[in-house]
């Protein structure tokens, strides 16, 4: 008895399945861990690729938060993960540039153990200090600093984060000291600033543009070589007038790494779909609005980003006997 036409396709699918020829994202959900809180960059930019990547993936594709420990909890449960491809790691420096650093315990190699994709987005922001400081711009907060020596504070998203060491970098070229107040991501770090706990936040994003405008916080510099578009009358550090700072710039970023050892197929096809939804008007846009610097698709772009920043953090760790147990 010869098989139908229906029987003959089940037939053909689940041959080709059993020989490779169907990429595995058309079976299950692609997964993209969030190593850090909601609400923060990473996530929000892992939420809205994740929309342009389910119909380019044709398969489901979940946002998992599995923050905890620098971001070192989520990295490692990616990498625990099978070497399918099925499974994503949304990353910023934090994770793939400043815990292979500071902590000896990290547990992974960023460039042996993942695959960078792509850098998605990158994020500019503003030096801001709480509205009752009394200062109006950077050299009046050097001033400031040298005259209340360590009597300044400054917030950041963790012990060992890309925002602890920037600060101190930052500290460093200023000649001034501060002292160091971890939270447990930038929401939280964030609102203890508007709160006056702590006196400043070196690198704060998007979030805090409406406190800037009603005066609960006062912004002091843009962290870029251009002015912020979302707070285009502050200006950078290079406008500071101060020596130390001409050249000086911080830019942070948001990317997507897989787990190394994923069939090439899987990589390709997922490169792909990335590529693809990355050059999407309506991504573009989404970004945008959340404060976000589109990227273009460029793998080799972020494999050199990493390796160079890996260099930048090594020097300023040694600097600062910054070391996680």
């Amino acid at each position: 008895m010869r098989p139908g036409r229906r029987g003959c396709g089940a037939l053909a699918l689940a041959l080709a399945l059993m020989a490779g020829g169907l990429p595995v994202h058309a079976q299950r959900a692609v997964t993209i861990v969030v190593p850090t809180p909601p609400g923060g960059p990473i996530d929000r930019v892992a939420r809205v690729v994740a929309q342009y990547l389910q119909p380019r993936l044709d398969a489901p594709v979940v946002v998992e938060n599995r923050q905890g420990a620098a971001g070192k909890i989520g990295a490692q449960a990616a990498l625990r993960a099978p070497r399918d491809g099925q499974t994503l790691l949304a990353v910023s420096p934090s994770i793939l540039t400043v815990n292979p650093v500071v902590d000896r315990a990290v547990g992974y190699d960023p460039l042996k153990d993942f695959t960078p994709l792509a850098i998605v987005a990158a994020n500019s922001g503003v030096l801001a200090v709480r509205a009752g400081l009394p200062v109006a711009d950077l050299a009046g907060l050097v001033d400031f600093a040298k005259a209340h020596p360590d009597g300044l504070t400054y917030a950041s998203f963790g012990v060992g984060t890309s925002l602890h060491l920037q600060s101190e970098e930052l500290l460093q070229t200023l000649g001034i000291t501060a002292r160091h107040v971890p939270y447990k991501g930038e929401a939280q770090a964030m609102n203890a600033l508007v709160a006056g706990e702590v006196d400043m936040m070196v690198y704060v994003t998007a979030p805090i543009v409406p406190y800037v405008q009603s005066g609960r916080v006062r912004a002091l510099a843009a962290t870029g070589a251009r002015r912020w578009e979302l707070l285009p009358g502050v200006p950078t550090y290079a406008e500071s007038g101060l020596p130390a700072l001409r050249g000086y710039t911080y830019r942070s970023w948001v990317g997507l790494a897989m787990p190394a050892g994923a069939p090439a197929a899987q990589q390709d096809a997922v490169g792909r779909a990335l590529r693809d939804a990355m050059a999407e008007p309506g991504l573009r846009l989404a970004l945008e609005g959340q404060g976000f610097e589109p990227q273009a698709y460029d793998p080799a772009a972020m494999r050199e980003a990493i390796s160079s920043e890996l260099d930048r953090n090594r020097r300023v760790a040694a600097s600062v006997r910054v070391h996680l147990d």
